[in-house]
């Protein structure tokens, strides 16, 4: 009985599909595990989300929900700081805590509305909750700031250091 409850949380389970650079998205039932590329270059464009009902050749119904972003987000709940040399050339730096964290830039929340700006830079340091705690320091460009949530991209995409083995494991 166990079996088949546990069986149906996971159709009802809303998946994700990422898109590629074609525009593609590879659709894995979530019962038999068959996959199937399918065109979505339509949805690209798409500011909002898009969340489709399929079908799979087994019979299974499952939902899912197209992703377009360019690299996959871990949540993660890690505190750390950023540093910041204001426009008169005061440094400045606070806590954050991240929300998650992707190939090319982490979302982190602050205590209060931060006095950086959308295109300032900032760097960024935290300690990975991985066994060594490894601590990671990153350069990154202010893309987003809605209320005390900020958005940063990394100045590079690069990482095949802790970081990286950390976003993959």
């Amino acid at each position: 009985m166990a079996n088949i409850t546990a069986g149906l949380k996971d159709e009802r389970k809303e998946h994700r599909v990422f898109l590629n650079d074609r525009g593609e998205g590879t659709f894995i039932c979530p019962v038999c595990e068959k996959g199937v590329i399918r065109d979505l270059s339509q949805f690209i464009e798409t500011k909002t989300a898009i969340r489709l009902k399929c079908k799979c050749s087994c019979g299974n119904d499952y939902r899912v929900l197209l992703e377009r972003r360019r690299h996959f987000r871990k949540p993660t709940n890690l505190v750390g700081m950023f540093f910041y040399r204001g426009g008169h050339g005061s440094p400045m730096k606070g806590l954050i805590k991240i929300r998650d964290i992707s190939q090319s830039g982490i979302q982190f929340s602050v205590n209060s509305m931060p006095e950086f700006e959308v295109g300032d830079k900032l760097i960024i340091e935290f300690t990975l909750d991985d066994e060594e705690r490894s601590l990671i320091r990153e350069e990154g460009v202010v893309q987003r700031i809605q209320s005390n949530i900020v958005g940063l991209d990394f100045k590079t995409t690069d990482h095949y250091g802790k970081l990286g083995r950390y976003l993959f494991r």
